[in-house]
């Protein structure tokens, strides 16, 4: 009874000592206790507890000499010479770690700043714009925007909102004193906007609803990004006057930063003229501001209602003319948000697989020190002693990756941001997201604990005498490692196949038929200010001259006039055919209406599927002509003869044509994008549709960059106050039209690749280790006569193996996974048989390689020093 009294006394004195001397000092005293019980003079059980008491002084003298700040000091000098003793391995893991860091907060950053951060206003959620949607699914005839009457109609009628605003964006021309003239983008809109929004100047004043009334002095607000470029932010630029499209304006106050809609440099009042009074002309968007405890759903049946009491009413602007609202935000990342949150699921995978990677090369060299393990619980170690050990080194290689991906993060915002298309919204937002940021510094911290104490709690369940005898080289860690390896190939997969099938997505695209040749061909933008060009003849003269002056130039082989090029959309109006039964009023079909020059067709390589092209001179003093496309004679006239019917539209000026002949028949052009069919269009002569607006189109002999300071100087020599600040070649146009999708597959790409290079370092690592575990079994076999190939064919069939089980996983998760691709593919599915193919064999060829590598290493085994070394 002595004995174990002294024992438990022992027990609870044992915590005074640090944990790595602690069993030692435990198992000392016990021994002096069972000394003291077994002394033939008979001590008793009170002289025994009383000698168990100076256990406590001797405890605190441990405590004071091995205290735990000094552990900690001796466990982070070990770190770091185990850290020069392994430089390749420490390379590996703050490099993963940095890479996973830096690259997931910077995406994370943008995906945040774009598609979830509130817009910058105050209760955002209760802002929503109003679509104008076709009731029947026509959507050529019924636009998305809203007239300026049914705006008015709206805002006196629909209840469900407190507030409604309205604006349309224009490209006008400004002149400055002792600056170049440019275009810029000027919004018109109405006062309320800024209340409904709650913006306030940065200097200035913002206009009043008094100055929306015809004859008010014409004045504008400025952009703060504009404000800045044009201006230098001088404070100064109040009381500014400025030439737009020839009209003074005057400067009278600039917007906040954070206040964007499009691309616009400038806000002025939008004035009621001729435009806004046509119920006909949709070109307004209008945002409202829901009223408190009106749900959306109400809110959308209420402008349903007002929607259908107005077609009934005006039927002949109106007709088929519905509505519908969504939530400002949605509305402002409709287009992005699939490719970001497959974006962001990108990031998730790559973070995962970067924490599986690096939890298996610590699990890896974990396996490598069993001895080491061993060796040290054999001399006293305790298993706090071993896990402290394992933190120590985990989180310091840990802390070291995350502030490597601190600048990697900033770099990575950077670069996404100067390779971003402009179409991109909120451009101006994203920059590193603080919570963002420590959101991956703690998962990293999370993930270095994690690192530490797996490695640390599987090495330490074993038997000192099975390390020792097994120097490392035990099968213990093998089943979890290969899972691990298994994980990181079927994540890799799915990003590799959604790289996969955006990469033919983007090359299907650029194989389509243009039907045009966009060779050696400078676009040119001209748009003559009304102001100084009111009437037809005034552009018809303008560009006569214009086209006739660079014609001459040497090095140009054609000339043409466009008011859209082969590749721009350009808009719609309603006609009638003569010889078809007319259909009520209001339901007349649309055409695109593109006004070209003569010869237009020929320049761009158009092919004429039927009947001539237009005549030169065509002017107001002769019969109308008009040039179809095969859209317009499927669709419109279903499949009829169409030369020689006639189109009815009313004129736009006084003594212009209003019956057209149809003179022949175009193939379509891509104006509505690659890849999407054409909508039926109606090609005028200019000389008898003469917009201030066209596109000059000039056709060189050799490299058309070579011709551009020509083409600026013919137009300075006739107008020197029109713009011309980029003339760039077709094939700059259409490479800016691929951007969003060429952009979608660099950067799914260079995920895919990272995922790829950390699923073969996971193979390798594996394969390297158990190399090493079985150096002496691969020493017997070739000792009894295995070959070299055998020894490869062995390490390398492990390692397809494991690709095998990985990449069908994969596949299975894939299929699922990439159907948030879908509305980015173009001719391809979602689900598409040779890319998951080929994205398989990639991943096995891929691991195969990776396998190699110990594979050759293993089949270079020496029989007698692999058996010597055991």
């Amino acid at each position: 009874m002595s004995r174990i009294a002294g024992s438990r006394i022992i027990d609870a004195i044992a915590p005074l000592v640090p944990a790595d001397c602690r069993e030692e000092w435990r198992a000392e005293w016990q021994g002096e206790v069972a000394a003291a019980a077994q002394d033939p003079d008979g001590v008793g059980p009170f002289r025994i507890r009383l000698r168990c008491l100076g256990a406590i002084s001797d405890a605190l003298w441990h405590r004071r000499r091995y205290r735990e700040p000094l552990a900690m000091s001796q466990n982070l000098k070990y770190a770091l010479r185990l850290m020069g003793r392994r430089p390749a391995f420490s390379a590996i893991v703050i490099l993963t770690l940095a890479l996973g860091i830096g690259g997931t907060t910077a995406i994370y950053s943008v995906v945040n700043a774009v598609l979830l951060r509130s817009l910058p206003y105050p209760k955002p959620e209760q802002l929503y714009v109003f679509w104008g949607m076709p009731t029947d699914g026509d959507v050529s005839k019924v636009g998305r925007w809203t007239s300026y009457l049914d705006y008015k109609d709206y805002q006196a009628q629909d209840h469900s909102f407190t507030q409604m605003a309205a604006y349309r964006q224009t490209t006008v021309t400004l002149t400055t004193a002792g600056a170049d003239p440019r275009f810029v983008e000027n919004v018109l809109g109405t006062a309320n906007t800024f209340s409904l929004l709650a913006v306030e100047p940065v200097i200035g004043r913002l206009f009043s609803p008094e100055e929306e009334a015809a004859g008010s002095p014409d004045v504008a607000v400025l952009s703060y990004s504009f404000w800045r470029a044009r201006f230098g932010a001088d404070p100064k630029v109040l009381g500014t006057i400025v030439q737009l499209d020839g009209r003074p304006f005057t400067i009278v106050g600039v917007l906040p930063e954070r206040f964007r809609i499009g691309s616009a440099d400038l806000w002025s009042p939008l004035v009621p003229g001729r435009l806004e009074s046509n119920r006909g002309n949709h070109t307004l968007r209008v945002i409202g501001r829901l009223r408190p405890g009106v749900t959306p759903e109400s809110a959308a049946l209420e402008a349903k209602a007002v929607a259908a009491a107005l077609e009934k009413q005006y039927p002949d602007d109106n007709a088929k003319r519905s509505v519908r609202i969504e939530p400002l935000k949605d509305a402002t990342v409709r287009q992005t948000r699939p490719f970001l949150l497959a974006l962001m699921g990108g990031v998730t995978l790559v973070l995962l697989i970067v924490c599986t990677n690096v939890a298996n090369l610590f699990l890896v060299r974990a396996a490598a020190r069993d001895r080491e393990i061993a060796v040290r619980t054999a001399l006293g170690a305790g298993r706090g002693t071993l896990f402290n050990q394992f933190l120590t080194e985990s989180l310091l290689l840990t802390l070291i990756g995350a502030v490597l991906g601190l600048p990697l993060a900033y770099l990575g915002v950077r670069l996404l941001l100067q390779g971003a298309p402009e179409s991109l919204p909120r451009l101006t937002d994203i920059g590193i997201d603080p919570t963002a940021l420590g959101f991956m510094l703690t998962v990293s911290l999370l993930a270095g604990l994690l690192f530490g104490v797996v490695p640390a709690a599987y090495s330490s369940r074993h038997s000192i005498a099975q390390g020792i005898r097994e120097r490392g080289t035990g099968p213990r860690h093998g089943r979890l490692s290969r899972g691990f390896v298994v994980t990181e190939i079927a994540l890799a997969g799915i990003l590799v196949i959604g790289a996969a099938l955006l990469g033919k997505s983007l090359w299907r695209l650029n194989q389509v038929d243009l039907r045009f040749n966009p060779e050696n061909l400078l676009v040119a933008k001209l748009q003559l200010p009304s102001a100084r060009y009111p009437g037809p003849d005034d552009a018809r003269s303008f560009f006569g001259t214009l086209t006739s002056r660079v014609a001459a130039e040497p090095g140009v082989r054609s000339v043409s006039l466009a008011y859209q090029h082969p590749l721009s959309d350009g808009w719609t109006s309603s006609f009638i055919l003569s010889e078809l039964p007319h259909p009520k009023l209001g339901e007349e079909p649309e055409a695109q209406v593109r006004p070209v020059s003569p010869g237009y067709f020929h320049d761009m390589g158009v092919a004429l599927i039927k009947g001539r092209d237009f005549t030169p001179g065509a002017g107001f003093d002769r019969p109308g002509e008009v040039i179809v496309n095969q859209a317009f004679v499927k669709q419109k006239l279903l499949g009829q003869e169409p030369l020689g019917k006639h189109i009815e539209r009313s004129p736009w000026w006084p003594g212009q044509p209003g019956s057209w002949e149809i003179i022949g028949v175009v193939a379509d052009e891509p104006f509505r994008g690659l890849g999407i069919e054409a909508d039926p269009a109606t090609y005028f002569a200019h000389g008898q549709l003469p917009m201030n607006e066209m596109y000059l189109l000039v056709r060189t002999a050799g490299d058309p960059v070579l011709l551009r300071e020509v083409v600026r100087r013919d137009v300075a020599a006739l107008d020197r106050d029109l713009p011309l600040e980029s003339i760039p070649t077709m094939n700059e146009i259409l490479s800016d039209l691929t951007a969003v999708p060429r952009f979608n597959v660099q950067l799914i790409g260079l995920f895919a690749v990272v995922a790829l290079l950390l699923a073969a370092l996971g193979v390798y690592g594996v394969l390297a280790q158990m190399v090493t575990q079985r150096t002496a079994e691969i020493g017997i076999r070739m000792a009894l006569g295995a070959d070299k190939g055998s020894v490869l064919r062995m390490v390398v069939g492990q390692g397809v193996r494991l690709s095998l089980v990985g990449v069908f996983v994969g596949l299975v998760l894939a299929s699922g996974a990439t159907q948030i691709l879908e509305s980015q593919l173009y001719a391809v599915t979602a689900r598409d048989p040779s890319v998951f193919i080929a994205a398989g064999l990639g991943l096995i060829l891929v691991a195969g390689v990776a396998a190699y590598i110990p594979a050759r290493r293993a089949s270079r085994v020496s029989p007698i020093e692999a058996l010597k070394a055991e």
